[in-house]
């Protein structure tokens, strides 16, 4: 009978405190872990997503700027030896030229446009358009309203080296604009121009920047430099 009372009262201790304390601290310790991998796991999601994206915006703008400068081309002027050289303009974050892009009509029809790549006040890679304008068979100039404007890439990472636009000649040496750009003679020696793109997409994670570069060639631009 003792022993019963003795049994019973033994099961009716449940646990002491010392037990429930050290089981509290393994399962504080566990959610601890638990919760880490959680955050931990979620973040490369998130980084994984965003290095995704970033990637896809800088590829798709790298080729729609690659297509359009590669189709540059120097613009004749009447009555003029010299033609107009393909670069308009051309500075560290700006590009203006004159290209055949209009791929949709004939060539033998087909004017040329006038086309700018620039940053907006958001650091947006921009494309823009400008129609051409007969001024006698053969010649053009361009409206100054824009045709088409259209956003290339979302968030480029602030001004730095190596810059949004550099220009090649024919040998390889580059040609460093000053803030105000190319002067008409440095112009006319660009046969290249160097794109180095980073997107950023507005994180201020630089893991999940992406960068790419790509040089230019602009085949059009070496028959007016070797004088055909």
């Amino acid at each position: 009978m003792r022993r019963e009372r003795r049994e019973r009262r033994e099961r009716e201790q449940g646990l002491s405190l010392v037990e429930l304390l050290v089981a509290m601290l393994v399962l504080g310790i566990l959610a601890a872990i638990v919760s880490g991998l959680y955050v931990s796991s979620m973040r490369s999601v998130s980084h994984a997503e965003v290095l995704t994206a970033n990637t896809r915006s800088v590829s798709n703008g790298m080729n729609e700027m690659a297509r359009v400068i590669r189709a540059a081309t120097d613009n004749p002027v009447s009555g003029v030896v010299l033609s107009a050289p393909a670069l308009e303009a051309a500075g560290a974050e700006s590009v203006t030229f004159y290209a055949y892009v209009n791929l949709g009509t004939p060539v033998a029809t087909q004017p040329p446009v006038k086309v700018r790549l620039n940053l907006d006040a958001n650091r947006r890679l921009v494309e823009t358009k400008f129609a051409a304008v007969t001024l006698t068979p053969g010649f053009y100039g361009f409206s100054a309203t824009p045709v088409s404007r259209r956003i290339l890439t979302e968030a480029i990472a602030p001004a730095g080296t190596p810059s949004l636009f550099r220009y090649l000649q024919a040998d390889g040496t580059t040609i460093v604009p000053a803030a105000t750009g190319l002067t008409l003679a440095e112009r006319r020696l660009v046969t290249a121009v160097q794109v180095s793109v980073t997107v950023t997409n507005g994180s201020t994670d630089a893991r999940t920047w992406v960068t790419l570069q790509n040089t230019v060639g602009m085949p059009n631009v070496g028959l007016s430099l070797a004088g055909l």
